[in-house]
């Protein structure tokens, strides 16, 4: 319930449960507590931003993460930067007010010394994060390390 809706109160939670408010809120103590509950994240319709455009961008780079993540801060709207194993040595999700400007963003990206590769993804919607197949039981031994 609370990833569908991080907002949702102790009350409605135990009523939804069948349990107290006391008891929900001492579970949702202990997730935090495990790390399994780090934060809440908000979501926005990116087009009421004024972004049209939501991409992945993958590198192949020499330039160490601190470089991308300055150059990213500066010039294109990042969403979500990560390290990745795989093709790419660095994929971000980021926002662009067209293709023309997501174009720009990438052409500086790519003329930058230190990128080898740069390929671009676009997305027609944005992510649609369907939790409903996932088992969500607290995997213990993961937690303790």
């Amino acid at each position: 319930m609370l990833i569908a809706d991080a907002r949702m109160s102790l009350k409605d939670i135990a009523k939804e449960c069948n349990i107290s408010s006391v008891s929900v809120l001492n579970r949702i103590k202990r997730l935090k507590k495990l790390g399994v509950i780090t934060g809440a994240t908000l979501f926005t319709k990116n087009n009421s931003l004024g972004f049209q455009i939501t991409a992945t961008i993958g590198m192949e780079t020499n330039l160490n993460r601190e470089d991308i993540m300055q150059f990213f801060t500066k010039h294109i709207y990042l969403v979500e930067p990560s390290t990745s194993v795989g093709v790419y040595d660095l994929c971000a999700l980021v926002c662009a007010e067209d293709i023309a400007s997501l174009n720009e963003k990438v052409e500086l990206l790519r003329r930058r010394t230190g990128i080898r590769k740069v390929i671009v993804n676009m997305w027609t919607n944005f992510p649609y994060f369907a939790f409903d197949n996932l088992d969500l039981k607290i995997n213990k031994k993961e937690v303790e390390k």
